[in-house]
C-alpha cells in the first residue's frame, strides 16, 4: 500500500493551492481523496508509534530517538487532520449563520 506523505497531501487541502497530483478526467484534486488520504496516513502513522511504543516496551527497539521521532510524527498528523475538522467546521458554521 502506497501511502502520500502529507507534505503532498496539506497543500492540496489549502484554498489556491496547486494540486500535487491530479483525478483523472476531472482537472482538479477532489477533496475526498485529500481527505481519504490524510485519513489513511494518520491511521499508518498512529500504528507505526504504537509499534514502535510496544518494541521499545519489550525492549526490542533499536532506539528511543526513533520511537519518540514515531510518536512526534503521529501527533503532528493527528493535530493537522484535527486542525482541519475544525477549520471545516468553523466554516460550516458561518456558512449556516449567513442571511438568505
Amino acid at each position: 500500500m502506497s501511502i502520500t506523505p502529507i507534505r503532498e497531501i496539506a497543500p492540496a487541502l489549502l484554498p489556491g493551492a496547486s494540486s500535487p497530483t491530479k483525478a483523472p478526467g476531472s482537472g482538479t484534486f477532489p477533496f475526498s481523496r485529500a481527505v481519504h488520504e490524510l485519513l489513511q496516513q494518520v491511521q499508518v502513522s498512529a500504528a507505526q508509534a504504537n509499534q514502535a511504543v510496544h518494541q521499545l516496551a519489550l525492549g526490542q527497539a533499536e532506539s528511543l530517538h526513533d520511537v519518540l521521532l514515531s510518536v512526534a510524527q503521529a501527533d503532528l498528523t493527528f493535530r493537522l487532520l484535527l486542525e482541519i475538522r475544525n477549520r471545516l467546521t468553523e466554516a460550516y458554521q458561518e456558512i449556516a449563520r449567513m442571511p438568505i
